[in-house]
């Protein structure tokens, strides 16, 4: 069997899980030539692989026009070229948030160009044990996903 399809069908109890839980979820062949689930919420997307140990969970967004009210084009401009700078610092430390012993949750931070906001990512793996948790975990990162992603704005708004 190869790794492609062993990955389908690890992934496959998990498209289950999350629509039984009211996610619309559906398996996607990633850009990055591997399988994942997916999900598309109005809080957020919702991305599942297999990882080295368990399922790779991620949560992320883009908060579309934090400047579009800036009149003003060249402000807006320079208004988004220091947010670039500042998300690149605030990314370096905020990258690591321990949870649970053994447990990381890792974030990434970014501008979004096409978007002209902030983009976030949370990523955590959990054991394959703990697919039936799932439903919850997401909910939860979610949740911290858009406080994190306010309190970015705030920060660059000040």
């Amino acid at each position: 069997m190869t790794e492609r399809y062993e990955s389908r069908t690890a992934l496959e109890p998990i498209v289950h899980i999350l629509r039984a839980a009211g996610y619309w979820a559906y398996s996607l062949y990633g850009e990055d030539g591997r399988w994942l689930v997916a999900c598309d919420t109005e809080a957020g997307r919702v991305d599942v692989r297999v990882g080295r140990d368990g399922y790779l969970v991620e949560v992320w967004d883009v908060s579309p026009g934090l400047f579009y009210n800036e009149e003003d084009e060249r402000r807006r401009v320079v208004h988004e070229r220091l947010a670039r700078l500042t998300l690149a610092r605030l990314a370096e430390t905020i990258r690591r948030a321990p949870l649970e012993p053994g447990e990381e949750l890792l974030a990434d931070l970014w501008w979004d160009d096409n978007e002209h906001g902030v983009g976030a990512r949370l990523s955590l793996e959990i054991p394959f044990s703990a697919s039936g948790q799932l439903p919850s975990l997401v909910e939860i990162l979610l949740e911290q996903l858009n406080a994190l992603i306010a309190r970015v704005e705030e920060r660059l708004l000040d």
